[in-house]
């Protein structure tokens, strides 16, 4: 269906149109009524209309004006004139902007309209049809072109028998020009991939594929070279030179070009990795197999920057006997709330870990063991189970790639566990406080009053509400719905429970206030909360 916005500051005409043209039998949507050219201009900006009826003179930005504005950032839309302006000079501007009729308004007729309407609506249907099967041409097209640029890169890595002129002869027959004395391999690498599919809203093919895009346009125009894909997040280039060591200051500055042109253009970071220059496929594969191999190669290496590779050489030092010391400095932060000093006791550690070059997967797995003996003090303590699971906790450590991005992951989840550990934190050094503390941890699906809770403390409801109070500086109710905002949220994470249930499930007898306490708490809504992670 295509859709339309009617623009004029004649508010008779805008609702005599909008009533009494037959949109849906024309298959048209109108989304919008305007009063003036800048008001349409800024209403629609999230989804353009493909047609916009409009008059000319109007305040603050006239019909014309605001045309040209939708002619720059849409090509395929369509615009009717309604105009009292009976003058050759308009006819003439109002051609130029994809206006498909002119209609005086003394003459105007909703038959006439609709006879203008339907002709346009065949048009951009047939146009849009037209530039679907380009497109879909082109990416089947691109497909095709990738997937033999896949399959040749494949076939140089793992032909043994292939020699200097097979292999061009190869390369030639599937449109991909390598002739040169020289090759530089440099693989580049897509920075925390998960995290940029995550914030960006695209797959991981769709990463690649952008990114590609990018570095194409600006490495063919410094270089002989040819872009293959690897994997969802890795590229090969083969820089083609005949004389490496004068071509090596360019192909720097040309990569950090491209990481900056990524960075600017996708908010993506990259990292590239150059290899030694060959000069035959044999060359090609034992430089290029390490790189592509040995991940945990890279894992010391600075994010969004451009390293040469070189075999990393890890400690066989035992991580373990500096595992006591740094518990007890992360638990005793976690305990006291303090986020600041828990960043430093993170940053401590990472640069002991850099310092010694411990294997990456002796990092990971020290690191899997902190977290869960965190998790089990925290669940044995507080009550309080984690909203991750062991094995979640397992594939995301493992899935990281850069002790960077570990150190920057650490550092967030444990702030995270802070302050969620704060609004449970029992600070008081009364028996009373502590065990009311308790007692709703440990019932948080119970309805509970101040009331209830002091019978239960064999305290005066009075008395036991100035002595929460001035203990914990926040009223009674105000704790119970903290704490059960913040199993809601679990909830809301891990199961399939509706709003309703999970309502019910806290003890919230009327769903609305229950809606309205978590907006006012968290900042959004139940269903919002959900729809966010």
């Amino acid at each position: 269906m295509l859709t339309a916005i009617l623009v004029d500051d004649d508010y008779p005409v805008v609702r005599y149109l909008s009533q009494s043209v037959s949109w849906k039998d024309l298959d048209i949507e109108l989304i919008g009524c305007y009063a003036n050219g800048l008001e349409a201009w800024e209403g629609v900006q999230r989804s353009l209309p493909d047609i916009v009826i409009t008059d000319i003179g109007m305040p603050k930005m006239n019909g014309l004006e605001m045309l040209e504005k939708f002619n720059e950032v849409n090509p395929l839309f369509r615009a009717v004139i309604l105009s009292c302006h009976n003058e050759f000079s308009y006819a003439q501007q109002a051609m130029k902007l994809k206006v498909s009729d002119y209609i005086l308004k003394e003459s105007l007729n909703v038959e006439q309209l609709q006879r203008i309407l339907q002709t346009i609506s065949v048009d951009l249907s047939q146009e849009k049809h037209r530039a679907a099967e380009v497109m879909r041409y082109k990416q089947k097209e691109s497909l095709n072109r990738s997937a033999l640029k896949e399959k040749f890169l494949k076939d140089t890595l793992y032909q043994m028998n292939w020699s200097k002129e097979t292999w061009l002869d190869q390369a030639q027959r599937n449109g991909i020009t390598l002739d040169a004395k020289y090759y530089v391999p440099v693989v580049i690498s897509v920075d925390r991939i998960s995290e940029a599919s995550r914030s960006r809203k695209m797959n991981d093919y769709t990463i690649a594929f952008a990114v590609e895009n990018v570095l194409q346009e600006i490495l063919e125009s410094m270089h002989r070279c040819v872009i293959f894909r690897h994997s969802n997040n890795e590229l090969v280039v083969f820089i083609c030179c005949d004389e490496p060591l004068k071509e090596q200051q360019l192909l720097y500055y040309s990569l950090q070009k491209g990481i900056s042109a990524v960075l600017q253009f996708l908010k993506i970071s990259i990292s590239c990795l150059v290899g030694r220059e060959a000069r035959h496929p044999e060359e090609i594969r034992h430089t290029l197999m390490p790189m592509l191999k040995e991940s945990s190669q890279r894992f010391y290496l600075g994010e969004a920057k451009i390293h040469r590779f070189e075999i990393a050489k890890f400690s066989n030092e035992d991580m373990y006997t500096e595992y006591a010391s740094f518990f007890s400095a992360i638990n005793d932060s976690l305990a006291l709330n303090r986020p600041e000093e828990l960043e430093g006791v993170v940053k401590e550690w990472a640069d002991w870990v850099r310092a010694h070059a411990f294997h990456p997967g002796d990092v990971k797995e020290w690191v899997l063991q902190l977290l869960m003996d965190l998790q089990m003090k925290t669940k044995v303590t507080l009550q309080y189970q984690q909203e991750i699971s062991e094995e979640k906790l397992y594939d995301v450590v493992n899935g990281i790639h850069t002790m960077e991005h570990l150190e920057c992951w650490i550092t967030q989840y444990l702030q995270e566990l802070s302050r969620k550990l704060s609004v449970l934190a029992i600070r008081s050094k009364r028996t009373e406080v502590i065990r009311a503390q308790q007692y709703v941890i440990q019932h948080v699906t119970e309805k509970m009053t101040l009331e209830d809770m002091a019978s239960y403390l064999n305290l005066n409801s009075s008395y036991f509400s100035r002595l929460f109070k001035r203990e914990t500086n926040q009223n009674f109710i105000e704790y119970v719905n903290m704490v059960k905002l913040q199993k809601a949220k679990q909830l809301l994470q891990q199961s399939n429970k509706t709003v309703e249930d999970i309502s019910d499930y806290l003890g919230y007898a009327n769903k609305s206030y229950f809606i309205k306490l978590f907006k006012r708490e968290i900042g959004m809504t139940p269903s919002e909360y959900t729809a966010w992670n």
